[in-house]
């Protein structure tokens, strides 16, 4: 008995197939860093995406993963959406984008 194919796990964005949701964070983590959308817009997005790839069960493989991971939770702890809820330990849209960009570089250097 042959079992199912599983999903192949990519190891750097380059092997994401377009339309992807892995595909589609890492498009979003370029977007923001060259100014083509809001922080709040990414994260709404990005967090969209990640359901993408949770629902089909897209699999990354280290560090890619670790990079995608530490997105995650820089804004699930660390950036609040709604400008006006922002306390004052929490992620500007500028310091948003500079750990967005610091991230991408480590995804560059897969």
């Amino acid at each position: 008995m042959t079992r199912p194919e599983r999903p192949r796990a990519w190891a750097r964005p380059s092997e994401a197939p377009p339309g992807s949701g892995t595909a589609t964070q890492v498009d979003l983590m370029r977007r923001l860093v060259a100014g083509q959308i809001s922080g709040p817009r990414f994260a709404v997005d990005w967090f969209e995406a990640r359901r993408q790839v949770l629902n089909d069960g897209e699999r990354t493989r280290e560090p890619f993963e670790r990079v995608l991971l530490d997105v995650f939770y820089l804004l699930e702890d660390d950036y609040v959406i709604p400008v006006g809820l922002r306390g004052p330990g929490d992620l500007t849209d500028e310091q948003l984008t500079t750990k967005i960009r610091a991230a991408l570089a480590r995804l560059d250097a897969l």
